[in-house]
């Protein structure tokens, strides 16, 4: 009996219960010229960054002593050939018709003689190789196409020694322009890099710093801070700066904010997938993916589509972290109920 009282008196004084209001909350799918923006302003904020840092490793590179020391022995190739001339006011080797071209405290005459010294020295700059150069130097200026109004530059005298046209009347400043330079220009500078020993390597060195190191370090680490770093800021919907300055958030199909490890797998799939791809491929994969953002009912590219992640617009509405955080919201205000539009 006392069990039976007691069990009576506590269900009546067991208070009422309240039932909790639901709230919902609708996110809308960010638009695409939304997107369209962010992409935009991203990839200024990329370029500027990826410059900077080019700049940065090209200098790195070169102030190394390898590089030092392949860049004197490639000068002193140039130098040595003739065709190159050491500029004291830029403080660099340049090659002749560049220099020539700079100065105009010159005379035609003062040209003419600067360049068929230049050209001279250079026929003899490689001694095994002498004979050839100069057989296709003869045969460059014997070249029928090589006139004026059909007279011919050069001609052979009775003893078969190539001379100037004396018939001619061809002004000194038109040898210089037609003659010296265009064989410095097309033949000399591709005889120099083919036919100076170790020349094709120290280029071959060089390019490749350029194309594999200074270039690629410069992007890819521009690429990293712009699209993972600055966004793991971010707590709430990882957002890059250009997603930042049109309202865009990154939301997981739990609809809450972006984990780190998904957002990791994300920047990997378009990092490797997408952004390096495009570098050899003319930006193909980066088109496919554009193209799957604007014309897919979910609106997604293909690394979001390929983990259900979302661009949402994130403008007055509030991104929740982890399921921690809405609990605590649940307490005050009743259950959640999330929609996407």
């Amino acid at each position: 009996m006392e069990s039976s009282i007691y069990d009576k008196n506590a269900l009546n004084d067991k208070e009422p219960e309240v039932t909790k209001r639901k709230v919902e909350v609708t996110f809308y799918q960010a638009r695409f010229t939304q997107k369209c923006g962010a992409i935009l302003l991203d990839f200024v904020v990329f370029a500027f960054l990826a410059l900077g840092l080019f700049i940065g490793t090209k200098a790195i590179v070169e102030s190394t002593n390898y590089y030092q020391e392949i860049d004197q022995k490639f000068d002193q190739a140039r130098l040595d050939s003739g065709l190159f001339v050491y500029d004291s006011v830029s403080d660099r080797v340049e090659d002749v018709v560049t220099h020539i071209n700079a100065r105009s405290d010159m005379s035609s005459g003062e040209k003419e003689t600067f360049l068929v010294n230049a050209i001279d020295k250079f026929l003899v700059s490689v001694p095994e190789k002498t004979e050839f150069l100069t057989k296709e130097y003869e045969d460059f200026l014997l070249n029928k196409d090589l006139n004026l109004n059909g007279i011919p530059y050069f001609i052979k005298d009775n003893s078969g020694e190539i001379i100037k046209n004396p018939n001619g009347n061809i002004q000194i400043g038109s040898y210089v322009d037609n003659v010296y330079k265009v064989y410095i220009d097309e033949i000399g500078q591709a005889e120099f890099v083919i036919q100076t020993p170790h020349v094709l390597e120290y280029q071959r060195y060089q390019s490749n710093m350029l194309l594999f190191v200074e270039i690629p370090v410069g992007l890819c680490l521009a690429a990293i801070i712009v699209w993972f770093i600055i966004p793991l800021c971010f707590t709430r919907g990882k957002k890059s700066l250009g997603r930042l300055a049109f309202r865009i958030a990154l939301l997981g199909k739990d609809n809450y904010s972006l984990k780190f490890g998904r957002f990791c797998t994300r920047f990997l799939i378009f990092f490797f997938l997408e952004f390096l791809l495009s570098l050899f491929t003319f930006c193909v994969p980066l088109i496919v993916s554009l193209t799957m953002s604007a014309c897919t009912k979910k609106k997604q590219n293909f690394h979001d589509y390929m983990l259900d992640i979302r661009e949402i617009d994130s403008y007055g509405t509030k991104i929740y972290k982890d399921k921690f955080e809405l609990i605590s919201e649940e307490t005050k205000q009743g259950s959640f109920d999330f929609k996407m539009k």
